[in-house]
């Protein structure tokens, strides 16, 4: 049986690292990518916080997957289905975590490639997520993931940050995706697999966090 995908993008400092972690668990899906290499808190260290780090692959340059993964029109989907397959291994829908997907034309490459999967896009203020990102990560070679080569500093990610939301919210718009603010109890309810009774009990601390999310045609 193939896998499906679920390609999830947002800028740095947008909180969609505490999101991902619950669309996981609420869509039963494939997490075999979250090893101990894969994991790290944010500052301060908090390991009983459930929501708190990154966990599992993030893909591009810096991002340990698919650090090639830059402009998708000098790639063929076959590749790209391949290093996800490279990386995951067990069943349920694979979360393709990549703030790349909002440079170029990405996610209108995944869109015309990937029928079947679905596209979920995080928006959350330009300046609110580059003073978040500020506060609990920086450019240490040693954080996980490395956001030197794809960031480089503080003012280049900045620049980015607002070029990054900027495609995000212009694909959303074209493809007629309808924003909506976070809630773990109903945002994923249309993608397949979600489980509503491990949404039931989720909290929801991201209150300037919007959702769009689109299932790509067959």
């Amino acid at each position: 049986m193939s896998q499906s995908n679920i390609w999830f993008c947002g800028v740095p400092g947008s909180k969609w690292s505490g999101i991902d972690i619950q669309l996981r668990e609420v869509v039963g899906a494939d997490t075999t990518d979250e090893t101990p290499d894969r994991t790290q808190y944010h500052r301060p260290r908090n390991p009983t916080d459930t929501n708190n780090g990154h966990r599992g692959s993030y893909w591009g340059p810096g991002m340990v997957c698919g650090e090639d993964w830059t402009d998708f029109n000098f790639v063929e989907p076959h590749k790209l289905q391949d290093d996800i397959n490279n990386v995951f291994s067990g069943v349920g829908p694979r979360v393709v975590k990549s703030h790349f997907f909002a440079r170029h034309f990405n996610l209108d490459y995944l869109y015309n490639h990937f029928p079947g999967d679905y596209i979920v896009l995080c928006y959350r203020e330009n300046q609110k997520s580059f003073a978040w990102w500020s506060e609990v990560m920086d450019f240490d070679k040693d954080h996980y993931p490395d956001y030197r080569p794809g960031y480089t500093d503080y003012n280049t990610m900045r620049e980015h940050i607002w070029n990054e939301n900027a495609k995000i919210t212009d694909f959303a718009m074209r493809k007629d995706m309808q924003w909506e603010r976070y809630h773990p109890q109903n945002t994923f309810k249309d993608i397949k697999g979600f489980d509503k009774s491990k949404a039931k009990y989720m909290d929801n601390r991201w209150d300037d966090v919007y959702i769009s999310i689109c299932k790509i045609p067959e």
